[in-house]
């Protein structure tokens, strides 16, 4: 799957207004705050748990071009839920060790509407195939503040997202004019560097309980693909170590490029967010 740009995330609305807000914050943090004595954002353990109302888009290729399947046109897979997480360890005044964590397991029982290949197994039409996606996904990094205030700060984050991607049919399928109850797979295993901004800004000096909070990390790999994750959301403070935090996610744009021995994945992970994020 060649793409026709190498800055995939250009064309999202949504990644777009992050990228807006993160240089909106840059120069508002950038400006000392007269009167302002109090860090809103002092903390050394910072523990986030989301839900995440997902809909997954895209398609596998299999190894070989054997075939291949399309999330949306061959399954219709809907929204689902599902949990993301997010564990900061402030250790110094401008410096974090984060973990972040996405488990992703969806599955869609259909009819297929027409002649389904994948892994060299045909699924003819009229057969009853269920479609199964399964990502994992790990992130260790570490992220630098660039600029940090009283109200806020604005960040680099260097990520390594340890991607585990798996595609399943299972249903009558034909293999050498043979036809049985059978079940095909791939997977792939991805570690991905991502660099991008994070930021948190504390926009109102009236009320400090509010805040807004977001990161872009992406990162292109020529022939092998591309990837991006991005988030946005808006905090309010309900306890001096508790917020509920609600906004919208793009857990992951990803695209591997098929080879011979290598699984295609085209697969686009994105919705709504909300959750609780202690501080202490």
């Amino acid at each position: 799957m060649q793409r026709k740009t190498h800055m995939p995330f250009i064309k999202n609305n949504n990644t777009m207004k992050i990228i807006i807000a993160m240089l909106f914050c840059l120069v508002t943090l950038s400006i000392p705050c007269a009167g302002q004595t109090t860090d809103l954002d002092a903390y050394k353990l910072r523990v986030a748990g989301s839900w995440w109302f997902s809909q997954p888009t895209g398609s596998f290729h299999a190894a070989g071009n054997n075939g291949s399947f399309d999330l949306s046109k061959d399954f219709d897979f809907g929204s689902y839920s599902t949990f993301t997480g997010k564990i900061d360890w402030h250790f110094k005044r401008k410096h974090h060790f984060i973990m972040g964590i996405s488990p992703v397991t969806s599955d869609k029982t259909v009819v297929a509407m027409r002649d389904i290949e994948f892994q060299g197994v045909t699924y003819h039409a009229g057969a009853q195939v269920t479609g199964t996606i399964q990502s994992l996904s790990f992130s260790p990094g570490y992220q630098y503040d660039i600029i940090r205030r009283n109200r806020g700060f604005l960040g680099f984050a260097a990520q390594v997202y340890m991607l585990n991607t798996t595609a399943t049919l299972k249903g009558i399928g034909t293999l050498n004019d043979v036809s049985a109850t059978r079940s095909t797979s791939g997977s792939v295993f991805a570690p991905l560097p991502t660099i991008g901004p994070q930021f948190r800004w504390y926009p109102l000096h009236s009320f400090d309980r509010l805040s807004l909070d977001g990161f872009l990390q992406g990162m292109y790999f020529f022939g092998y693909g591309d990837f991006l994750s991005t988030r946005a959301t808006l905090g309010v403070r309900l306890h001096p170590h508790l917020n509920l935090r609600a906004g919208y996610q793009m857990g992951t744009d990803l695209s591997i490029h098929g080879t011979n021995d290598r699984l295609g994945v085209r697969l686009v992970q994105k919705g709504p967010v909300a959750g609780i994020e202690g501080s202490w």
